[in-house]
């Protein structure tokens, strides 16, 4: 991943570019971006750019050695830290055991989030993090001399997924760090980081992309027509992964279907169809239950704008939005607030590991009666 590659951002890319040519380049650097934005393959970008050996003022030269090994994630120097789950039988909680799959994820393209992660390392009914032990090995790591002389980079994909105690461990390394050592911690949620951390490094916010310079990016990266790439990214709203994802959906949709189900059951008080629908909910695990009630939530959502007559804000695909132009009189200022704390109650008692189907039980009596509610 070179500069040109990169989706949009070419001001905070001719920054980074600025800063290593007066030779200001600070040691903790976030890059905090929401998903899609091109966080992680601008933080890419910066660290080839910083590991070539015949860079240009536009970019890195793509033809030296440093580059030939960043083609194949290969350069013995750069260090990778993402979240990840304890395999079983495992002594200890590390990365190791998936940084085959990560280089596989990353070389595939680096526009991904979570759900594309767990994916690719079977994790669906797991919970990731980056553990302690984790810490230590990186403190290892970047302790000892690099390989070929420069720079020792670390790119850190979701610091957000630090225990306290792993983060703890990764500010002693951020006050003390080694020399020519960078870090790049890559976030989609800064906010939820320890004070601690966020005040110790350089913050580069990286925004959600514009439709048009999303539209146009996946036009020259994957050959989409700029048409069809602003459909799918008018949904998402210009989040190029969740815009990939309906690319490979080709129509279908569990999330919806689910959704779809499960509300025509709460206002039907149908308790057999519901009590399934727990079933099918709780087999996601606690991610899939997660991604189930955020999209619940953005469909709510969806409903009231469209209510109120802001077409041109609403986000939905043409499945989406046949249903909610039933569903959407349901949804009404009586009611709204109610339905989105509840959503939100039963995602972080997901996230505190509550059991799924009580959670979904309890989250659909109440549902039921909100959707009765007169406006």
């Amino acid at each position: 991943m070179r500069f040109q590659e990169v989706i949009g951002h070419e001001a905070i890319a001719a920054k980074l570019r600025s800063g290593v040519a007066s030779g200001r380049v600070a040691h903790a650097q976030l890059f905090n971006g929401p998903e899609g934005s091109g966080a992680l393959a601008l933080a890419l970008a910066y660290a080839r750019y910083l590991h070539c050996s015949d860079r240009g003022e536009e970019d890195a030269c793509g033809m030296c050695t440093s580059c030939k090994q960043y083609d194949s994630l290969q350069h013995p120097d750069v260090h990778w830290s993402f979240p990840f789950f304890k395999k079983d039988g495992s002594e200890q909680a590390l990365s190791q055991p998936f940084q085959g799959a990560w280089r596989e994820r990353m070389l595939q393209d680096p526009y991904f989030g979570q759900e594309e992660w767990l994916n690719a390392i079977g994790a669906d009914r797991k919970q990731l993090f980056i553990s302690v032990q984790e810490a230590l090995e990186i403190n290892r790591k970047l302790g000892l001399k690099s390989f070929l002389g420069g720079w020792k980079i670390l790119i850190l994909w979701l610091p957000e997924t630090m225990r306290v105690d792993t983060a703890n461990k990764m500010l002693k390394l951020i006050e003390e760090p080694t020399d020519q050592t960078v870090m790049l911690f890559v976030s989609e949620r800064a906010n939820q980081l320890l004070a601690t951390i966020r005040s110790r490094v350089q913050m580069i916010q990286v925004p959600r992309l514009t439709e048009g310079e999303a539209a146009t990016g996946m036009h020259r990266r994957y050959g989409i027509s700029v048409d069809q790439a602003n459909q799918w990214l008018h949904v998402v709203e210009g989040n190029v992964a969740a815009a990939l994802r309906l690319r490979s959906d080709d129509g279908g949709d569990d999330d919806h279907q689910l959704f779809v189900q499960w509300m025509r059951s709460c206002y039907a008080q149908d308790t057999v169809t519901t009590v399934s629908l727990a079933d099918d909910f709780a087999k996601a695990g606690r991610e899939g239950m997660k991604r189930f009630l955020r999209y619940g939530l953005h469909m709510v959502r969806q409903c009231i704008v469209g209510n109120y007559g802001a077409q041109s804000l609403v986000r939905l695909t043409e499945a989406e939005r046949k249903f909610a132009e039933k569903f959407a009189p349901f949804i009404h200022h009586g009611n709204v607030l109610d339905l989105q704390e509840q959503i939100e109650i039963a995602h972080r008692d997901i996230a505190g590991n509550v059991n799924g189907k009580l959670v979904f039980m309890d989250l659909s009596a109440q549902v039921n009666i909100l959707l009765r509610a007169r406006g």
